[in-house]
This record gives structure tokens, C-alpha cells and sequence, in this order.
């Protein structure tokens, strides 16, 4: 069985989610803890994605899970709107653009990559 090409976006849209916290613990964004872990709950599912989804087809729940986990948390914090807002602040809005946008992508790759994992087709 082959990964398909939502799984491997799935993952891609993972990955970008890490860049866009490691860009803004980088920038220096308040806030994170000593080691957070955002860039390993979706770094590792990243790589799970990647290397199991094609035999455990239940990895792929994962897959959603841990993106709408850390988007959840993301949007009770609360603080990214402001990040967002201020263009200037280079940095900051740049990791959080690419971290909500790949959370988004990585959700809506990963529910397609399910879909296509559990559809059930007919003989008729």
C-alpha cells in the first residue's frame, strides 16, 4: 500500500506548523516554555505520517488530531491574533502565519487523507 498524496500534504502542512513555531521561538515571541512541545507533537506526528500512515492506516487520525490540538490551544491563548496584526514585527508574524496556515492545511490534508483511507467502494 502506498501513501497517498494527501498523507505526504498532511505532512508537509506538519512540518511547515514546526517552522512557523521554531521561526517564532527564534524571534523571540514571549510566552513559550523552556522546551515547548508544539514543534515535537507535530514534528513527531509528521514523521509518523510519513513513515506508517501507508501500513496503519489509523496513524492518519494523528494526522488531525495533533494539528486542532495545538490550534485549539492556540486560539484559547489567544495571543497570535495580535502577532498576525503586526505586520511589522517580521518575524513573529511570518512563524505565525506559517504556523496556523499549516495547522489549517494539515487538518483539511489530513480529514481528505482519512477519507481516502477508509473509503469503503462497492462491487457491483
Amino acid at each position: 500500500m502506498n501513501r497517498s498524496t494527501a498523507a505526504v500534504a498532511n505532512a508537509f502542512f506538519l512540518f511547515a506548523g514546526v517552522a512557523g513555531l521554531i521561526i517564532q521561538i527564534v524571534s523571540g515571541v514571549p510566552g513559550f516554555p523552556d522546551i515547548p512541545p508544539g514543534p515535537f507533537i507535530l514534528g513527531v506526528t509528521g514523521i509518523l505520517v510519513l513513515t506508517l500512515a501507508a501500513k496503519y492506516r489509523w496513524i492518519l487520525f494523528l494526522g488531525v488530531a495533533a494539528p486542532l490540538f495545538i490550534l485549539v490551544g492556540a486560539l484559547l491563548e489567544g495571543s497570535f491574533w495580535g502577532r498576525l496584526a503586526d505586520v511589522g514585527d517580521f518575524g513573529p508574524f511570518v512563524g505565525t502565519v506559517l504556523l496556523i496556515g499549516g495547522l489549517i492545511g494539515a487538518i483539511a490534508c489530513g480529514g481528505v487523507a482519512l477519507a481516502q483511507a477508509y473509503r469503503h467502494t462497492t462491487v457491483g
